[in-house]
C-alpha cells in the first residue's frame, strides 16, 4: 500500500475514535476542548488536501505532521475523559 494511503487511513482511524468519544452520552465537552479538536482536525483536512492536490512539496513530512496532529487530538480526548472520571 502506498505510504500516502497508509497515513491517510491512520488519520481516518484516529478521527473515527475521536468521533466515537464525542458521541458518548455520559461526557460533557468544554468549549475549549471542542475548539482545539476542531482546529486540529481542520488542519489535518488542509494537509491531506495539500498532499493529494500536489500543493505540498514534501509529502512524507506533511503526512507525518498530519498524523501527529490527529494523534494530539485523540490524546486530548482521552486525557479529558480520564480527568472527568
Amino acid at each position: 500500500m502506498k505510504y500516502e494511503i497508509e497515513q491517510a487511513l491512520r488519520v481516518k482511524s484516529l478521527a473515527i475514535d475521536v468521533m466515537e468519544e464525542l458521541m458518548k452520552e455520559d461526557r460533557k465537552h468544554s468549549v475549549q476542548e471542542l475548539k482545539q479538536l476542531s482546529e486540529l482536525f481542520s488542519r489535518c483536512i488542509c494537509d491531506l488536501v495539500n498532499v493529494y492536490s500536489n500543493i505540498s512539496e514534501d509529502h512524507e513530512m506533511t503526512l507525518k505532521g498530519t498524523v501527529i496532529k490527529a494523534r494530539i487530538g485523540y490524546n486530548l480526548m482521552k486525557a479529558e475523559a480520564v480527568e472527568k472520571e
